[in-house]
């Protein structure tokens, strides 16, 4: 049980710290590519939607687990 819980706790913070990344390197990732310009800004949205809420639901999960 403390192997899994150790386990969950690292990549807990691995998750995270890849967040932070995400966030500083917000316009270099999720900008507007200078090689498709007939990309709109919805194709952007949901490309970033999907990626928040998929970070986002596995810490969720991760805090779960570690709890439970």
């Amino acid at each position: 049980m403390v192997v899994e819980k150790t386990f969950i706790v690292l990549f807990l913070i691995l998750w995270i710290w890849g967040g932070v990344y995400l966030v500083k390197n917000f316009q270099k990732i999720f900008g507007a590519h200078p090689d498709d310009p007939s990309e709109s800004p919805g194709a952007r949205s949901l490309g970033q939607t999907q990626i928040w809420a998929t970070w986002v639901g596995i810490i969720i999960a991760l805090i779960w687990f570690l709890f439970s």
